[in-house]
């Protein structure tokens, strides 16, 4: 019995440390009839964690939800949109993880993945300082990068702690 209550303590306790994309709404420039749409909704679909994909051809927004406890990386979307030959724009991300390095230079590294994002602020800065070491969903931004490359930052809206 006493193993078994230690056993769910410590599930509990790897489970609250856990990180993960959420949703991701990304951008994505030259898809402009619908067998692109479909093409772009395939292949994310393909991707393990993705949940539900909705495209809209007018926008060009690719909204991403993600099924918890996934371990997908941003990597993994982004050559899906350009092994169709289209091009990624900034991203806007709600994802969780744990904030390391100081407050005044936050990263945020999303556990379960190798990724990891320098912090700044998209508008006025919040105190980050009790956040540290702790598991945080962070909304945000990540800027367009080079083809093949994905951002090191990511400029935050919002920053709330988790457990």
């Amino acid at each position: 019995m006493k193993r078994a209550f230690i056993a769910g303590v410590f599930g509990m306790c790897t489970l609250a440390a856990h990180g993960e994309y959420k949703q991701i709404n990304m951008n994505v420039f030259g898809m402009d009839c619908p067998p692109c749409a479909y093409a772009i909704r395939a292949s994310m679909r393909g991707i393990q964690g993705v949940n539900q994909v909705n495209v809209d051809l007018n926008t060009g927004l690719v909204t991403i939800k993600l099924s918890p406890g996934n371990n997908t990386e941003m990597r993994q979307f982004y050559d899906a949109v350009e092994k169709n030959g289209f091009v990624h724009k900034d991203s806007d991300l709600l994802v969780r993880g744990v904030l390391s390095g100081t407050a005044k230079a936050p990263f945020l590294e999303v556990i379960g993945t190798k990724e990891r994002y320098a912090m700044a602020p998209l508008g006025s800065g919040v105190d980050v300082s009790g956040l540290l070491g702790k598991p945080v969903l962070v909304e945000g931004v990540l800027p367009q990068s080079a083809r093949g490359k994905v951002s090191d930052n990511l400029r935050y809206k919002t920053i709330v702690g988790t457990n």
